[in-house]
């Protein structure tokens, strides 16, 4: 079985509030590295820095439509290509549970992290801006 892993979560806000919540968190994690953003389709690719003793991750994040309320669903893996270690898959895990809370707590008010408005765009590897123009298709870094 790979790392990778994927939590969700049905929440009782709009998409939209879901995806500020979300873009919020992002914005707010020190430890966080936002690279791409698509407002409309309510997707986030973040890049987890490294620090001692881990290897950098990606979570992909989207909000969907469900009845009256949202779905949030947090895929969290290892950089391709990467190293990878025994215990990856459970570490993942918890970042998107981890995520998952913070982007709850943020719409019950227990944690501060107000989104700052962004245009749908993702970040190249080397820097520069390009639009993210369809979230269905993932943007070549």
């Amino acid at each position: 079985m790979g790392s990778e892993r994927a939590r969700s979560a049905d929440l009782d806000v709009t998409p939209e509030a879901a995806f500020q919540a979300a873009l919020g968190v992002a914005q707010h994690e020190k430890k966080y590295e936002i690279r791409a953003v698509h407002n409309e389709g309510q997707a986030l690719i973040i890049r987890q820095k490294t620090k001692a003793l881990s290897w950098p991750k990606v979570i992909m994040l989207r909000v969907h439509q469900n009845g009256s309320g949202s779905s949030v669903n947090v895929f969290v893996q290892n950089i391709p290509g990467g190293p990878t270690a025994l215990l990856d898959g459970v570490f993942n895990g918890k970042i998107a549970e981890k995520y998952l809370t913070g982007i709850q707590g943020t719409l019950d008010g227990t944690v501060t992290a107000p989104a700052t408005a962004v245009t749908s765009h993702y970040v190249r590897d080397d820097g520069s801006e390009s639009p993210w123009d369809d979230p269905d298709e993932l943007p070549e870094f």
